[in-house]
């Protein structure tokens, strides 16, 4: 996203800025998030003599895909933004792109564990079938495995 701040040349200025942005998907540790729609941007930009700091929210949606049932949902976003540039790095200022901060901003924001609800069911392990839309006649062991030592260990106790 290009931003034109010809006008924060001078130290000490101020310019407020608000825009829809379509941010580019994101992959991230191995998760693909889909930007199905634009994202509303707040922006209050001070230049000061060495950087130029932006702060404001970002508001949209995310296009995830549940950890538990694997369906996709769209999640509500909304971040507070923040964010400098030093005047070094700006070599015009007529076109400063600040795209890859926005991006930053937005990973900060995915889920760590994105669920479609919060009593998602999730899959049946054995059979795939879907657990928000029906049971599944799969038989689920109840004793793990490692433990079964220590079921019969108690059961002889008894007698």
């Amino acid at each position: 996203m290009l931003l034109n701040l010809t006008q924060l040349k001078e130290d000490s200025s101020y310019m407020s800025l608000k825009t829809s942005v379509n941010p580019d998907d994101i992959n991230f540790l191995g998760r693909q998030i889909k930007m199905p729609l634009t994202f509303d941007l707040d922006l209050d930009i001070i230049g000061e003599e060495k950087e130029m700091f932006f702060t404001g929210s970002i508001k949209g949606e995310f296009l995830l895909e549940c950890s538990r049932c694997l369906k996709e949902f769209k999640k509500k976003v909304q971040r507070d933004v923040e964010f400098t540039i030093p005047r070094e790095k700006i070599d015009d200022y007529g076109e400063v792109d600040i795209s890859e901060y926005i991006q930053e901003n937005l990973i900060l924001a995915i889920p760590i564990k994105a669920l479609c609800r919060k009593d998602c069911q999730g899959i049946c392990s054995i059979c795939g079938q879907d657990l928000n839309e029906g049971d599944c006649d799969c038989e689920v062991e109840d004793t793990d495995p490692r433990l079964e030592k220590l079921e019969k260990f108690y059961d002889s106790e008894d007698t």
